[in-house]
């Protein structure tokens, strides 16, 4: 995988600053285009694995309807405090993949990684759509990580 540096006058982040600032519990903001055309900006929860990005989305919604239009998305995950401004962005191909053993998997992860482990009311809520149906796995492979700050 190919790793850029935003800013001409830094060098781009290695792959294990990549792979350390991925593993944090950070919000990714994707982005697609609709079919009229227009961007549609969404946070969600990722799973940084290998080199692909993993996301559960609704099975039915605008997100899953602009991939399977427009593969192509875009995404940034960042973070500006006191002790870090840096993130990753890029462009990544995105693809539907509908294996419910996979996705029940990523989405028990994604909860232990975000909001603990155990139960709670968004693992419940999540789970319920695991188990209706509802909820599907884009596999997003980034063509570039641009990196900044890390």
């Amino acid at each position: 995988m190919n790793i850029v540096a935003v800013m001409r006058n830094q060098a781009p982040a290695t792959r294990t600053a990549v792979d350390q600032f991925l593993a944090v519990p950070r919000i990714m903001r994707l982005g697609v285009t609709e079919l009229d055309g227009t961007p549609l900006v969404h946070p969600v929860w990722y799973t940084w694995e290998g080199e692909q990005f993993l996301l559960h989305i609704g099975t039915t919604s605008p997100k899953r309807t602009a991939m399977e239009a427009q593969p192509v998305v875009y995404f940034t995950i960042d973070e500006a405090s006191a002790e870090l401004f840096g993130g990753v962005r890029g462009k990544a191909t995105a693809r539907i993949e509908t294996d419910a053993a996979r996705l029940r998997t990523v989405v028990e992860a994604q909860c232990d990684h975000y909001s603990g482990v155990g139960d709670n009311a968004t693992r419940r809520f999540l789970m319920g759509m695991v188990d209706a149906g509802e909820l599907v796995l884009a596999v997003l492979t980034p063509r570039y990580l641009a990196t900044w700050g890390l």
